[in-house]
């Protein structure tokens, strides 16, 4: 979108990216403080998003929902160890309403085994709602929307 301001797009694509870093080097903690208190986070398939299902793989409604979820995956889950790395386009800035920007950033993300087996895990688009202003941007709502059901393994670790 043209004509959004410098200082929001930076802010923007700043938390964008931080985010997607912070996964990819297992800090979680950073990650989960990336979202505002009453921040949201949902993994759905694209099927559902476009029929309006509101039926997601991950579902938390709240950052304390999203910090369970961390300590989960920290103390009692089990998965395959494994290394993330986000690929992201730039960010499109569809608008901003009373300081939350409309964002979609499209992903892929690639999985590595602790044996060096990479392969692709997931690819969709972020549809994020993005609280701008003042020194930092907060997630007011990551939809993080899958182009398949199927996601290879588990999903463990937020995508």
């Amino acid at each position: 979108m043209s004509g959004v301001d410098a200082s929001v797009r930076e802010q923007v694509e700043r938390l964008v990216v931080d985010s997607a870093m912070f996964i990819d080097r297992d800090e979680l903690d950073a990650w989960v403080d990336c979202f505002e208190p009453d921040g949201r986070y949902v993994v759905m398939p694209r099927e559902n998003r476009i029929l309006g299902l509101p039926v997601g793989i991950i579902h938390c409604e709240t950052r304390a929902r999203i910090e369970d979820r961390i300590v989960c995956l920290r103390h009692a889950n089990k998965y395959n160890p494994h290394f993330d790395r986000h690929i992201i386009s730039a960010s499109r800035i569809n608008g901003v309403t009373d300081g939350v920007a409309e964002v979609e950033t499209n992903f892929l993300v690639v999985q590595t085994t602790k044996t060096g087996e990479s392969r692709l895990f997931c690819a969709g688009c972020y549809e994020d709602r993005i609280r701008v202003g003042g020194d930092t941007a907060k997630f007011a709502e990551r939809i993080a929307v899958l182009d398949t059901f199927s996601v290879p393994t588990l999903l463990a670790t937020p995508v």
